[in-house]
């Protein structure tokens, strides 16, 4: 038979409905907190790469060939208005169009001569200065010498023996008054003087890499500019900071023989070398223009 539950029973059931209501909606609020949580959308920031640049070494394009006296043959420098070229024991002075104004043919000193120097390299010319290295024949004796002329007469003005087994080319950096050379045709090291301190030796500049039978050398914004009578007849530029070396070109004339170099920024390039034709004539002055090529990657 049915019976009409208590009061108490029936407030239990209530109360116990209540509770399970409120545990319920805590249940549902958790799990929709945390559903909402792990649903979120995650933001992914991707960044595009730079692009990137990669500096080939620098070119040397020729730019003009000029025709030049024969015994013009072993260095030249540039000055106001025109050059000087050396030869194998003279000196001469040309206007910019290359006539010659001066001439010097015993610009090897008759002392000197008999001390056995008989052969100029490549020269250099400072302000007044003209910076010229004697060379004698008998290399293993292990010494050569630097000679000093007026730069505008050709006049002999002294000589230092230097510590080197063979002298193709001094050059000299303006800004430091440090002088240039190679101990022998070909190295890895340029040696290097005081030349305001009576040509006191200094540590040589290490270079990147070995480069053969160097004839002339050049300072010119940071670097050593370099020509050679290699295989190749290759132009060089060594970084005076690191020693790095960058082979530029060829002088042109694979089969000719490379001479000396000036490095002067004008119309027709900074670079400009000798180099003799495979006949042995005519000699060459070439012109070059130096720049780097970027190229994207």
């Amino acid at each position: 038979m049915y019976q009409t539950p208590s009061p108490v029973i029936t407030g239990r059931l209530r109360l116990r409905t209540v509770a399970m209501m409120l545990v319920t909606a805590v249940i549902a609020g958790a799990c929709t907190s945390s559903s909402s949580k792990s649903s979120s959308p995650t933001t992914t920031v991707t960044t595009a790469a730079a692009p990137t640049t990669t500096t080939a070494p620098p070119v040397a394009t020729l730019t003009k060939e000029s025709e030049v006296s024969p015994i013009y043959r072993q260095g030249l420098a540039r000055v106001s208005n025109g050059w000087i070229f050396s030869g194998n024991r003279w000196l001469a002075h040309t206007d910019d169009a290359l006539h010659q104004t001066s001439f010097n043919d015993h610009a090897i000193t008759p002392e000197w001569m008999a001390k056995g120097y008989d052969h100029i390299g490549d020269i250099d010319v400072i302000g007044a200065t003209l910076y010229a290295p004697y060379e004698q024949p008998n290399f293993d004796l292990g010494h050569q010498a630097t000679a000093i002329y007026d730069a505008k007469t050709l006049r002999f003005i002294s000589a230092v023996v230097v510590k080197q087994h063979e002298n193709s080319f001094v050059t000299v950096d303006p800004s430091t008054m440090i002088a240039y050379s190679l101990d022998h045709f070909g190295g890895d090291e340029l040696f290097r003087y005081d030349a305001e301190k009576d040509w006191a030796p200094l540590a040589p500049l290490k270079m990147s890499r070995f480069v053969d039978r160097v004839q002339g050398a050049d300072i010119a914004d940071g670097a050593a500019w370099l020509s050679t009578d290699d295989a190749t007849k290759g132009l060089y530029r060594v970084d005076l900071a690191t020693g790095h070396v960058d082979a530029l070109g060829s002088l042109g004339y694979p089969k000719g023989e490379g001479e000396g170099i000036d490095a002067t920024p004008l119309p027709t390039g900074l670079l400009h070398a000798l180099i003799i034709s495979p006949n042995l004539a005519p000699v060459y002055l070439h012109d070059y223009r130096v720049g780097p090529k970027a190229t994207p990657q």
